[in-house]
């Protein structure tokens, strides 16, 4: 398991149910036998992909839960990545991302960030734009919810100040 992965593990574990995928896994996935999605060529890859857009459309596989670890920042569009990686999620099936937290790891300083996450700001992105918190003009819900969100948090480790992490269940 890759070292940030390890930071989050004890955490999600409970989540880590059935067929799994890891989309962006590097050389280590989450779990043995997890799906591993990435672009750069590791043994543990299953399927390796020119970019993490279109995912739905090129795997006809749906998972018991979907997992990132330090991937989101590293796309310029987050809204579709987070849609389209939720469409290969079941019904009822979790989707959990880890991120950086802006507020302790200097994401503007990282060439390969395309965004700044931070904790508060992210999850308020999070539960408006999938979880059916957004009103529209007149006060009415903007879409339906795709996920509820079961937990989330900052500081994994206490001691250190690096990431946070959402866990959703899929409407």
């Amino acid at each position: 398991m890759a070292s940030e992965s390890i930071k989050i593990f004890e955490k999600i574990k409970q989540y880590l149910v059935g067929d799994v995928a890891d989309i962006g896994c590097g050389d280590e996935p989450i779990v043995d036998g997890a799906f591993g999605i990435d672009g750069r060529f590791f043994p543990c890859v299953k399927f390796l992909v020119d970019g993490l857009y279109g995912l739905p459309d090129k795997i006809d596989k749906r998972f018991d839960t979907c997992f990132s670890s330090h991937c989101l920042e590293h796309l310029p569009d987050a809204y579709r990545s987070v849609n389209e990686w939720g469409q290969l999620v079941k019904q009822g099936g979790y989707f959990i991302l880890y991120l950086p937290d802006g507020d302790y790891y200097p994401n503007q300083e990282n060439p390969e960030h395309f965004h700044d996450t931070k904790y508060e700001p992210f999850l308020m992105w999070f539960k408006r734009a999938f979880c059916g918190e957004a009103k529209n003009y007149k006060g009415e819900q903007y879409a339906p919810p795709i996920f509820e969100l079961i937990e989330s948090g900052q500081d994994v480790i206490e001691e250190q100040h690096y990431s946070f992490y959402i866990v959703a269940k899929k409407i």
